[in-house]
């Protein structure tokens, strides 16, 4: 699962299909309880999107979205299933999956430029990396902002793995994948990500207090502040943030674009009340806004770009109450059990939730419900494990 990066778009729904056959077969070989507390917790929003359908109109679409958003049920449901022994085997190699996770997202980036190389100049192949990685990819074609989302998820596992301690081969490779790795990102100048990024770097380097991790933590922020200083491009795509306004046909950056279309959304969220416009019709409501107030927006659909007022336009005020239920519940349990890689990851995530719906898009939800949801297991207690290995037990190992 942490080669999704690399993994073509049609294949990745038959590898969670195996991967819940195979925690269904451990369930019954190790005759364990399933968790339910943990699976209907976890997976309380998509049960809220499936009941907006009845008061939807737009059905279709609905169905659509949710099933978009299906690994916020499906992942929840694998991990309920699976026997702690498995449990545990995964959680003994989360820091080789987390390599993996690095390893993969670098092939992507530098796999996606080569690629480019053979068609255009290398000028031209940095120049318009953000938008031909969204189109002549086929089955790896992915958005800017999510790639960027990827390349800080891994940083973030690198300071991870760097403060548990590796050897000086190691540590070099993991040195010259971050330097990859914060080059592409700041090719594809995503102000969400990158912010959200310095933000998890400052928070490990808080509560490790690792003063090796201080000085390389240092460095990476110190790297991307310096970028963001001296180049001109990168510099003006931060200095939207300081002259806001209304986007028009001939003034447009996506930092006004957000702003008008918050101003949509504001507008809609009293409507929206306690259930919201249901999972099918949140959007649309935002278009008829968008006829109104911005009509260029409406020719380009655009969401919400927050993916808490996108909750609260498609399930209501119940729909962001429950999600932020489970945030907190998970991450107050997370803290007080210094379980500092489920929180930098959720909070890498959630600060970028603020500019971005990542929960509506597979890029985004994919990788938000299984880091999530694995890295939960964290919390949990696997002491007490079955007498005797199953069959599926073996298997493994």
């Amino acid at each position: 699962m942490f080669l999704t990066p690399i993994i073509p778009r049609g294949i990745r729904p038959v590898i969670v299909v195996i991967l819940l056959i195979g925690s269904i077969l451990s369930y019954y070989n190790a005759k364990q309880p399933f968790r339910w507390s943990n699976f209907l917790l976890n997976s309380s929003l998509i049960f809220i999107y499936a009941i907006s359908l009845i008061y939807t109109e737009d059905v279709e679409y609905g169905i659509r979205k949710i099933s978009t958003a299906s690994t916020l049920l499906i992942f929840p449901l694998i991990f309920s299933f699976m026997s702690k022994r498995c449990i545990r085997y995964i959680l003994d190699k989360r820091y080789m999956l987390m390599w993996l996770f690095i390893v993969a997202t670098v092939l992507l980036c530098i796999g996606a430029f080569l690629k480019f190389m053979t068609h255009y100049s290398f000028n031209d192949s940095i120049l318009h990396y953000p938008n031909i990685i969204r189109s002549d990819l086929g089955g790896w074609k992915i958005h800017p902002i999510y790639l960027s989302m990827h390349i800080g998820v891994s940083v973030i596992f690198s300071l991870v793995i760097f403060n548990k301690g590796v050897n000086w081969k190691r540590l070099l490779c993991l040195i010259l994948l971050d330097i990859i790795l914060i080059i592409f990102l700041m090719i594809m100048i995503k102000k969400g990500p990158i912010i959200a990024l310095i933000l998890g770097i400052a928070f490990l380097t808080l509560v490790f207090k690792n003063k090796k991790l201080f000085i390389i933590s240092g460095l990476v922020a110190a790297v991307i502040i310096c970028t963001i200083a001296v180049n001109p491009k990168v510099q003006s795509r931060f200095a939207e943030l300081l002259q806001v306004q209304n986007a028009k046909d001939d003034i447009t950056s996506s930092t006004n674009i957000r702003y008008s279309i918050y101003q949509c959304a504001f507008d809609m969220l009293p409507d929206a009340g306690l259930i919201g416009y249901g999972i099918g019709d949140g959007k649309n409501v935002l278009i008829e806004c968008f006829q109104e107030q911005a009509a260029f927006l409406a020719s380009h659909k655009y969401n919400s770009h927050n993916q808490y007022l996108g909750l609260v336009l498609n399930v209501g005020y119940l729909g962001l109450i429950l999600f932020v239920v489970f945030l907190l519940y998970h991450m107050i349990r997370a803290f007080s059990r210094k379980n500092y890689l489920l929180i930098a990851v959720v909070l890498f995530y959630c600060m970028v939730m603020f500019s971005e719906n990542i929960l509506e898009r597979e890029n985004g939800v994919w990788f938000f419900a299984l880091f999530v949801n694995l890295f939960i297991m964290l919390d949990w207690n696997l002491t007490k494990i079955d007498k005797e290995p199953t069959s599926i037990d073996k298997l493994i190992k």
